[in-house]
């Protein structure tokens, strides 16, 4: 028994036995999640079914032009649309650890300390705090264009900023390639990677008086020219000439500044707490703020700002957002876990009773997702039969799911119309003529 305890106590032991209930917790409900919404439409290439990754290529270029600039997130996604679907959900189960510890590698930096309470923290404060989990990490296309684009964001970032000062042509090659991937993922948090690169370099040169390499310029230039490719893509233009809204200019982005304030203060407003807590604590002790606090601060704070100039905000968009304010926020509460122990006492309590809210989300959660992996199953054997009886005009009874942890929370569903998009992706993809609501 004391062998166990002492084993326990180690701190890579902790951070294993936590990162593997994250990863098991995260993977079942991946496996249990269905293809949904968007998922049937990006199924198809140009000329039909998707079967190679040349035909992922092809739409993408088609998507480009004619629908979005987010070919590295779609990219990704159509390229697991031709495997089958528990392929998709051991990798989104891995990118979701991989998301957990580059968000620890981001708060440390180069700090050797290891903080393993702090891992679980993480995944509890995007269990809490992400306004569409299940849309960000579990839903194919939501989860490529969320959960993945910010990995390789916050990858880019770590290397960016604790890569060794050499400098070196493949470096600067290597950082302008990284660069230019991790700026073409996503509007709103691809601007925040910019100001927090930028931030990084600020520091890097002033508070370190560092030389600034050619490396950290080709990286810098390669997330501004990978940002410049997703704006300009002809297909956002297409996409937004679709929104009706003859309000003059200014009114409109006054109003989205005050509707992004408001939705911010919503969002964030946990860590806003937590934050406001740990500069009391900072200033009675007349501690340092890290330089790093700020870089990722203005990071998130920017990124809700870039969406004004988008016609809509979903919730899933605040997943960079607040990834960039827990590393910010958590940055100032591993700076203060050596100075008493009682902080370190009060922290792992507060874990305690987050983990056991928690369970019982999760248990709630898992249950509606399994509800809504048997709903899927029973429409696809249902149009099968249909299909045997030579009926090809299918009615389908629509489901909603209000838990913000489901994959479908918020998506599209069958509802009345045969020309409802949706309505129209199912009934091809499913290869009949019509599906409608009941």
């Amino acid at each position: 028994m004391k062998k166990i305890v002492a084993c326990l106590k180690k701190e890579k032991n902790q951070i294993i036995i936590f990162m593997f209930l994250i990863f098991i917790s995260i993977l079942l409900l991946n496996i249990f999640t269905p293809l949904i919404a968007d998922d049937y439409g990006y199924s198809f290439g140009v000329n039909g079914r998707l079967h190679s990754f040349i035909d992922v290529i092809e739409k993408q270029v088609q998507h480009y032009f004619t629908w979005g600039g987010r070919s590295v997130a779609h990219t990704i996604a159509q390229t697991f649309l031709l495997f089958p679907k528990i392929l998709f959900s051991i990798a989104n189960s891995c990118v979701y650890l991989l998301l957990i510890w580059l968000i620890y590698l981001n708060i440390k930096g180069i700090n050797k300390k290891e903080y393993p309470i702090i891992l679980l923290l993480i995944h509890l404060c995007l269990w809490f705090v992400v306004p569409a989990f299940g849309q960000d990490c579990l839903w194919l296309i939501g989860s490529c264009n969320y959960l993945w684009t910010t990995t390789i964001i916050l990858l880019f970032l770590y290397l960016f900023r604790t890569s060794k000062r050499n400098d070196n042509l493949f470096k600067s090659i290597g950082f302008l390639l990284l660069g230019i991937i991790a700026g073409w993922t996503n509007e709103n948090t691809a601007f925040g990677l910019i100001v927090a690169t930028v931030g990084i370099l600020l520091i890097s040169k002033f508070e370190y008086k560092e030389k600034i390499t050619k490396w950290k310029i080709s990286g810098l230039v390669g997330t501004i020219v990978g940002f410049v490719i997703l704006i300009i893509a002809p297909g956002n233009y297409v996409r937004n000439s679709l929104v009706n809204d003859n309000t003059f200019i200014v009114v409109k982005l006054i109003g989205r500044i005050l509707n992004d304030t408001v939705s911010m203060i919503n969002v964030l407003k946990p860590l806003f707490i937590l934050m406001i807590v740990l500069f009391t604590i900072y200033i009675y002790y007349k501690k340092k703020i890290d330089k790093y606090f700020y870089v990722f601060f203005s990071a998130s704070i920017l990124s809700v700002y870039a969406m004004v100039l988008s016609p809509t905000f979903p919730e899933r968009a605040w997943f960079g957002i607040v990834v960039f304010m827990v590393i910010s926020v958590f940055n100032l509460l591993i700076n203060i876990l050596s100075m008493k122990k009682v902080i370190k006492y009060i922290l792992v309590d507060s874990v305690i009773i987050l983990f056991i809210i928690y369970v019982e989300q999760f248990i709630v959660a898992f249950g509606e997702i399994r509800q809504l992996n048997s709903v899927w199953s029973y429409r696809s054997e249902y149009i099968e039969r249909q299909k045997s009886k030579k009926i090809y005009d299918i009615k389908l009874t629509p489901f909603v799911c209000n838990d913000k942890h489901s994959p479908a929370y918020g998506l599209a569903d069958i509802t009345p119309g045969k020309d409802i998009w949706l309505n129209k992706d199912l009934a091809r993809y499913f290869e009949v003529n019509s599906i409608d609501a009941k």
